[in-house]
């Protein structure tokens, strides 16, 4: 499983597909307090990156891609920055 709940963060490793967006749905819906940890995270399909636009949860790590960690992730901080406030 490449989506975690842990005591303190729910975290993204390894490749993360498609299969994985209901488990990180179902953790956000009941933890939304915790952080979403991308530093394990080697690749993140769409899915994964639109629910965290939906939930926007503090967002932590840096994924190894380097399209995820130039591009995408930069690009969700600033969405959430801008959204965080607003509700789902």
């Amino acid at each position: 499983m490449t989506v975690t709940l842990e005591e303190d963060a729910i975290t993204l490793r390894g490749v993360c597909g498609v299969e994985e967006v209901e488990d990180l749905v179902g953790y956000m819906e009941r933890r939304p307090d915790l952080p979403v940890d991308l530093g394990a995270a080697t690749t993140i399909h769409t899915a994964l990156w639109q629910a965290l636009m939906v939930f926007k949860p503090v967002v932590s790590g840096t994924p190894a891609s380097p399209f995820a960690a130039g591009q995408v992730l930069p690009a969700l901080h600033s969405y959430l920055d801008e959204n965080r406030g607003e509700q789902t």
